[in-house]
């Protein structure tokens, strides 16, 4: 009996110890592919990243995503007042590190989440007939972003990059407390991912995909 809780418990302090390296994934990424999608979220660590892989010459473009209205800015709207955009944010910031205007392509549809995301990024995958992405986000992000995007894109490559520029520690993430959030909320929305959301993706975000 005592040797089955020294087992008990030496799992659950390994388990403890990997929670932070286990979300971290990162695909070989193609010589060449069809865009760099950067995922909305963080902006200047993504945004870094995205533009060191454009500079290789992996992709012409990148496409930016956008995020639902915070509470409140329907109201500071109707005052005549806006809180600038994650995604406004993003392509200014794509275009003063040397991103052409014409290379950035933002999706207009709102997401409240990174399933709605991949919805609005496979229909529009899906209506241009591309075959590959490379998706930049923040390294806790990873596992659960290549899970839902390659569920909505059956058939695509999705390489996924982990911005080498997040400050996230796989290793040490119970250290610092925005890393222990990050890793507790990856551990609560994947465990909705898997017992609900991915039974509810379809691929191509409902589209049917035209073959070239």
């Amino acid at each position: 009996m005592r040797s089955l809780v020294l087992v008990a418990v030496l799992a659950l302090v390994v388990g403890f110890l990997l929670a932070g390296r286990n979300l971290v994934v990162a695909d070989p990424v193609p010589a060449r592919t069809d865009a760099i999608l950067i995922l909305a979220g963080s902006i200047a660590d993504r945004t870094l990243e995205a533009v060191d892989l454009y500079r290789t010459g992996v992709a012409r473009r990148i496409v930016v995503t956008r995020e639902r209205l915070q509470r409140g800015e329907g109201a500071l709207r109707a005052r005549g007042a806006r809180i600038a955009e994650s995604d406004h944010e993003t392509a200014s910031v794509l275009q003063q590190l040397g991103v052409p205007e014409s290379a950035v392509v933002i999706l207009r549809r709102r997401n409240r989440s990174t399933t709605s995301e991949a919805r609005t990024v496979a229909r529009w995958a899906c209506r241009h007939r591309l075959h590959s992405l490379v998706v930049v986000t923040s390294r806790a992000h990873t596992r659960r972003a290549r899970s839902i995007l390659r569920r909505t894109l059956p058939g695509f490559v999705v390489a996924v990059r982990p911005s080498r520029y997040d400050g996230f520690s796989p290793t040490r993430w119970w250290r610092d407390r925005r890393d222990v959030k990050a890793v507790m909320g990856e551990y609560e929305k994947l465990a909705n991912y898997w017992l609900h959301e991915r039974w509810t993706i379809k691929p191509c975000g409902g589209l049917r995909r035209r073959v070239r």
